[in-house]
């Protein structure tokens, strides 16, 4: 089994992460949050939204349709979470773990 190995902490202060490629931040729309839970939108809103469905999370798509982030419910508010990974055998992120 892959050696855990701390690689930093991710600030959280709206009890949720955003996972996503930087290459789609432009995209990204910093708006004020909305109930409107059918619309799961690679936005603030959209993210508060999925953060709050039963599964802990759900996909955000940007305005072209691509799924471009998931968005997960930190499950103990605000704070600084420690993230992992494990390797494989050729020194390649395997797996990243956040633990809230």
């Amino acid at each position: 089994m892959p050696k855990k190995q701390l690689i930093g902490y991710c600030g959280v202060d709206s009890g949720q992460i955003l996972l996503t490629d930087p290459c789609y931040l432009k995209d990204f729309v910093n708006d004020e949050y909305t109930h409107d839970t059918n619309k799961l939108d690679y936005s603030y809103s959209g993210a508060c939204q999925a953060s709050q469905l039963k599964a802990g999370g759900g996909q955000l798509t940007n305005k072209r349709g691509i799924d471009v982030a998931i968005c997960v419910e930190s499950g103990c508010g605000d704070g600084k979470y420690p993230v992992y990974v494990e390797l494989d055998k050729d020194g390649r992120v395997k797996r990243a773990i956040i633990e809230f």
